[in-house]
């Protein structure tokens, strides 16, 4: 009979002494997407974003910052680093798939005690030389253990490679967040200075008129505290611009006097909407769900592998070489020729509970990552609706906004009138002009919300991601 069928017979004869499995309970299931249809049912249509998608505002500035970013962050490139360790880890897997040959050479000299049973039949003295200069061993992987190693790896790998780009992706979008609060920072300082400088004006008029009797302290009083708001809005509008230099330059991987040559650009993006076939490619479109679906893979063939311990384990081994107890016979003497071929099996018998443990422990782990997997999907489908309703608010506030600035100009412009016919004092137009002051600071507020609004957009609909990409990042 042929080594082939001896092994078959030897491993199937040994199922019955195998350990036993433990207690099966029923397994996670991964969800579908959750349905956003109906939410959804008046929403703007546009396509998906490209995988440069800050490019939309329009902005050389933000660029810059974004690519830079992307280049130099420490974070992301702990990220790439793990990424590598990953495909290693698939290399050397992939070669246990395979055999093995290696060479041995080893020489012992001994003395047995002279009342020992090795000096009664060899002597006191005893040496040995085995010269094998090919050993093989090869793994009989009849239950699939190895194939699940290697596909656990490759897919531990992938979801590696998602994640890397899933974190491109927020690296992209905390910069260009805290890039339009830079810059609604500071078109809020100078507008600040503007109010101060008129309300300092004010305080001035509320003091003569005080001085000289036409009114009491109460105006002055609250000219007084209105000033003092406006210092403290000022103070707080020049932190705001530092400190978000500061995390620009941290985001882009460089020290706190980089941001200091951060010029400001403004932006004012379109509402990007909603691609049509929102519901039948988001998944393949989320890289923190692609990774999530890859990790529950991986815990799937973990589980296979566990499974497999249950099982005999069979590795073929052949060897061939020189073995003597005589350093001159070992070359010279054909009869020093040794050789040896055959499997060689283990059974798993009694392994103190040890193997059932392992297995509960690999089904769990499958439990977590299918969980993971389904909050994962019930977030991205959340991400996506939340931000088309916070994108239609942002862009209905700054309309109204605006809207409501060029009615302030507008009475900005009668109050200068009345105030060149005489018809009113100098207090009417600064009045008005701190009127128009403050809707700028808050045009500022609410065209940074706009924007961040199209950046979480962009962000919910994967940022340009497609699975195939996953076997070519960071290559």
């Amino acid at each position: 009979m042929k080594l082939a069928g001896w092994v078959w017979i030897v491993a199937l004869a040994g199922l019955g002494g195998c350990a036993q499995f433990g207690d099966s309970r029923p397994a996670a299931e991964k969800i579908s997407l959750p349905p956003m249809t109906q939410t959804l049912r008046d929403a703007q249509t546009g396509a998906w974003p490209v995988s440069d998608w800050w490019r939309q505002f329009g902005s050389p500035e933000l660029n810059r910052l974004i690519e830079t970013a992307l280049a130099e962050n420490p974070d992301l490139g702990v990220a790439a680093a793990r990424l590598r360790q990953a495909r290693a880890l698939v290399d050397g897997q992939a070669a246990a798939l395979y055999p093995t040959v290696s060479a041995n050479v080893a020489f012992s000299a001994q003395r047995f005690s002279a009342n020992s049973v090795q000096a009664k039949l060899a002597g006191e003295q005893f040496r040995q030389l085995l010269i094998d200069p090919v050993v093989l061993r090869y793994h009989l992987d009849l239950w699939g253990r190895d194939r699940a190693e290697l596909q656990q790896t490759v897919d531990g790998a992938l979801a590696s490679a998602a994640e890397l780009m899933d974190a491109r992706l927020m690296l992209a979008g905390s910069v260009a967040r805290a890039y339009f609060d830079l810059v609604a920072a500071e078109q809020q300082r100078l507008v600040g200075e503007r109010l101060l400088a008129s309300r300092r004006r004010l305080l001035a008029l509320a003091a003569r008129r005080r001085d000289s009797g036409l009114s009491s302290d109460a105006p002055w009083l609250n000219t007084q505290i209105d000033l003092g708001e406006s210092e403290a809005s000022l103070a707080a509008t020049g932190a705001s611009v530092e400190l978000g230099r500061h995390l620009l330059a941290a985001l882009a991987g460089r020290g706190p006097d980089w941001g200091a040559d951060i010029r400001v650009e403004h932006a004012a993006p379109a509402w990007p909407g909603l691609p049509a076939d929102l519901p039948l490619h988001l998944l393949a479109r989320r890289p923190d769900v692609s990774a999530a679906r890859l990790r529950a893979e991986a815990a799937a063939e973990a589980v296979h592998v566990a499974l497999t311990e249950f099982y005999p384990d069979v590795n073929l081994i052949g060897l061939a070489g020189l073995h003597s107890v005589s350093l001159t016979d070992v070359v010279f003497h054909g009869s020093s020729l040794a050789y040896a071929v055959g499997p060689s099996l283990t059974f798993p018998l009694f392994e103190g509970g040890r193997l059932r443990a392992n297995l509960a422990d690999s089904e769990a782990g499958y439990d977590a990552a299918v969980e993971f997997y389904n909050a994962t999907l019930s977030t991205a489908a959340r991400e996506v609706v939340d931000a088309v309703s916070r994108g239609r608010e942002a862009f209905a506030t700054a309309e109204a906004l605006v809207q409501n600035l060029a009615d302030a100009e507008r009475t900005k412009r009668v109050a200068d009138i009345l105030r060149q016919t005489g018809l009113s004092d100098a207090a009417g137009p600064l009045q008005a002009a701190v009127v128009v002051d403050r809707l700028h600071w808050r045009i500022a507020t609410a065209q940074a919300a706009r924007a961040k609004a199209v950046v979480a957009l962009c962000e919910a609909l994967g940022g340009g991601f497609q699975e195939d990409q996953v076997l070519s990042v960071g290559r």
